[in-house]
């Protein structure tokens, strides 16, 4: 089980990060020693008005260590009494309340934004923790979410939160492991900045081998698109003007189910299934988006790979064992006593 993180302790780490970035300003002469007071006992006051309401027990203890920086801080900044007592009273009942209620505020609207996004992203399963593991002490968080696919099939994803510059979580990066029996298949990381608007499903089908039409910025800032496969060697990327029509390829195949339907999914690196279609006849097949052919790959019922030939010898083959079958014959009535039954 995992250990939660000291808050107290993060609070102190946090401020030793902060005071590390203004070393240089420090030693250039650009700011002085009670300025860097000053904002100390601000970040460590506003810690302590978070941890005054939500404080763990085994957190509790390390609040005397906080306390206790707090007052020494304020001795240094405020040697007058009445200086000081000012000031802790002003923190305490203007600052405080001020503070406290901007900051549920802003949380409630991030988490609002987070889950959205989530739920637009195919991770709303995960949606439900975010309060209770994104804490407002901690500067990165890793959220595993585990999919099975099958009885020894399994997708595990890796969601990235960090903080912006304003405070906020934002998920970062999504990382995904396609497991067969416990032995990662293939894995990949997803920088979000370089993925927007991905979704689960591309996640999946990308670590599964199959293509996704891939929505990308470009370097002159547009949203594009573009044919992306992840190899051996990592992600594949198809030119924009790649010659690769999906539609004008799905038109050249007989098969039953709206062309609409089945381009969204293709390019969300999803196979799909469908009817192939000849005199008449129908069989179960299922569809994937090949860039790499320029074409669509076909599988059968069992979802083995097949081709046009097969699929057409196999419906002919099938469409002559119904000829040679022999209609059952009728059987004729008897006569029995004068009377027909």
């Amino acid at each position: 089980m995992k250990i939660a993180a000291n808050r107290v302790l993060l609070a102190f780490k946090s401020w030793e990060e902060r005071k590390k970035e203004m070393e240089p300003l420090i030693k250039a002469g650009t700011t002085d020693e009670r300025t860097v007071a000053r904002l100390q006992l601000d970040h460590l006051r506003k810690a302590g008005h978070r941890l005054s309401i939500s404080a763990r027990p085994d957190e509790k203890p390390f609040m005397a260590l906080l306390n206790n920086q707090i007052a020494r801080l304020e001795r240094q900044l405020y040697p007058n009494l009445l200086l000081r007592i000012f000031s802790q009273l002003k923190d305490l009942f203007f600052d405080r309340p001020v503070y406290l209620k901007q900051q549920e505020q802003q949380r409630s609207a991030n988490m609002q934004n987070l889950k959205i996004q989530l739920q637009n992203a195919g991770l709303n399963g995960i949606s439900g923790k975010l309060e209770k593991h994104l804490d407002a002490d901690q500067q990165s968080v890793c959220l595993p979410l585990d999919c099975q696919l099958g009885p020894d099939k399994r997708l595990n994803y890796d969601l990235h939160f960090e903080k912006d510059a304003f405070g906020d979580f934002q998920l970062d990066r999504l990382d995904g492991s396609l497991l067969q029996n416990g032995q990662i298949l293939r894995s990949h990381e997803f920088e979000l900045t370089e993925w927007p608007n991905l979704k689960s499903h591309h996640i999946w089908g990308l670590l599964e081998g199959r293509a996704v039409k891939q929505e990308y910025t470009n370097l002159e800032g547009h949203t594009d698109q573009r044919w992306t496969e992840l190899g051996t060697e990592g992600m594949k990327y198809y030119d924009r003007q790649y010659p690769f029509d999906l539609r004008e390829e799905l038109g050249k195949l007989p098969i039953t189910r709206n062309q609409d339907e089945m381009v969204k999914y293709l390019e969300g690196g999803q196979i799909i299934s469908s009817y192939w279609k000849k005199d008449g006849q129908f069989q179960p097949i299922y569809v994937q988006a090949d860039p790499a052919n320029q074409t669509v790959k076909l599988f059968d019922a069992k979802q083995e790979p097949t081709t046009p030939d097969q699929l057409n010898q196999k419906m002919q083959k099938q469409a002559t064992i119904k000829k040679l079958e022999v209609p059952a014959q009728r059987i004729r009535k008897g006569v029995r006593n004068g009377q027909r039954h």
